[in-house]
């Protein structure tokens, strides 16, 4: 694992244009601003919820986040999409890739993101939780980037 800032992210999928790149965050962290912001990359939930089924889209939508809510969107995406090269997928659930760039958020900044958009901070730090643990069990090659790193840059 290597260390970055939101400033090599353009730098980083440029030299990787060749290679399958999955950006993983818990909710909150930016994933949707980032790819209107430097126009690059696909939201995995805009690739899969249009591929679920009314049931599948409830389901995997409840409160509280589990374990089990979490294996069920996991089986789903990994059943339904895949990552091209050159179209980085961001998203929460680690595909077949050959690049992980991890979005990486402090407690106290996912806290106050959680707030500010009405959303609970322990599915999200649960979410954030499992993400790191597929990471770890992984060995691909990944870069985390610091969430609070760009918070100046990006309006999130």
């Amino acid at each position: 694992m290597k260390n970055a800032s939101i400033e090599n992210l353009m730098e980083i999928f440029n030299e990787n244009q060749d290679k399958r790149i999955c950006v993983l965050g818990t909710t909150c962290t930016g994933k949707t601003t980032i790819i209107h912001d430097l126009g690059i990359g696909l939201d995995m939930d805009e690739e899969i919820f249009p591929l679920l089924s009314e049931e599948e889209t409830e389901y995997v939508c409840s409160t509280p986040w589990t374990e089990e809510i979490g294996k069920k969107m996991d089986e789903l995406v990994r059943e339904r999409i895949s990552i091209q090269p050159g179209y980085p997928m961001f998203g929460t659930v680690l595909l077949d890739c050959d690049l992980i760039v991890y979005l990486h958020i402090s407690d106290e900044l996912l806290l106050e993101r959680t707030n500010l958009r009405n959303t609970d901070f322990m599915n999200a730090k649960n979410m954030q939780q499992k993400i790191e643990r597929e990471i770890e069990n992984s060995r691909i090659e990944t870069i985390i980037l610091e969430v609070e790193e760009f918070k100046k840059k990006f309006s999130i």
